[in-house]
């Protein structure tokens, strides 16, 4: 009896098959235009022995197997082919159109679905002129890049306006003078889209335009000038510096009268105050003429009658 509910156990283990992890869930993943992602599936029980599966991608009304669509063709494998129960899927050089709904389904139709989100390039000055100032002889990084500098546009240019016309001049260089001259200023970075021209020229002054699609395009203005117009301009503006320190007024100076002299003051007015009442009180009791006391006058009223 025991041996027969153990084959019976042991039958029902490989007649279910794989059971996949996280079945009736649906995972969120997010990933890159030009990257790589992950769309995870395997089995609950690492020892299931698996079938058959599928991974499903749902476009219109129906489900499209991935791995029999040639739109994945050389950019899809299993994540860890060595793990007969990891079925996970591996998308690289990812595009728009990649987003959507998949669907890892196993042989007893037991399944778990997917949502993949695909970020794009979106340029930061979208649609705007940007102002670039450059020397002759050096070098200049025109600016452009994506909001999300981990994606990578699927299309990208860079145009010189000539004769009212844009050329390209990176990645084709359809200009003979921009050869050897143009390369990305930071290619490791892939939203990074920004231009590197050396050995300016005042030739390369113009309009240039950062393409990605006919809704994503940034514009660059850039002006080239000579060398010396760079020196003439710093040393204009410490003249204009020094010329403005020397028109400002010089700091007034508070005069202060020293203390003495208030001192003084008041004593020389005490003295002739005393001078007053005494001859004042003479002319009362001895009285002395008025006429002596003229220069008393001059400086008092005096209160003496003629």
């Amino acid at each position: 009896m025991k041996d027969c509910l153990y084959l019976f156990f042991f039958m029902l283990h490989f007649s279910t098959g794989c059971i996949v992890s996280d079945v009736g869930q649906t995972m969120v993943i997010t990933g890159y235009t030009g990257g790589s992602v992950v769309l995870p599936c395997s089995c609950a029980d690492p020892q299931t022995t698996v079938g058959t599966f599928t991974w499903g991608y749902h476009q219109g009304n129906k489900w499209i197997q991935v791995f029999q669509d040639e739109k994945y063709r050389g950019r899809r494998m299993l994540f860890n082919e060595l793990s007969p129960t990891n079925l996970s899927l591996l998308i690289s050089d990812l595009r728009k159109n990649d987003q959507g709904y998949y669907k890892c389904m196993t042989e007893p139709k037991i399944f778990t679905d997917v949502i993949l989100n695909v970020k794009g390039c979106d340029l930061v000055d979208n649609r705007r002129t940007v102002v670039v100032t450059g020397y002759s002889g050096a070098s200049v990084v025109l600016p452009c890049s994506c909001t999300e500098l981990l994606a990578k546009p699927e299309h990208k240019q860079w145009k010189y306006n000539k004769e009212n016309q844009f050329k390209e001049i990176y990645l084709n260089e359809e200009i003979e003078n921009y050869k050897n001259r143009v390369k990305l200023f930071d290619p490791n970075t892939p939203g990074n889209l920004s231009l590197q021209i050396s050995a300016l020229t005042t030739e390369d002054r113009g309009y240039y335009q950062c393409f990605v699609s006919s809704q994503q395009i940034v514009f660059v203005s850039l002006h080239v000038l000579h060398p010396e117009e760079k020196t003439s301009t710093i040393s204009l503006s410490t003249h204009q510096l020094s010329h403005q320190t020397q028109e400002l007024p010089p700091p007034r100076q508070t005069q202060h009268t020293p203390q003495y002299v208030f001192i003084l003051v008041a004593v020389f007015s005490v003295i002739l105050l005393l001078a007053f009442l005494a001859l004042s009180s003479r002319c009362g009791k001895e009285e002395v003429p008025c006429s002596d006391v003229v220069y008393v006058e001059t400086i008092y009223t005096s209160s003496c009658t003629e």
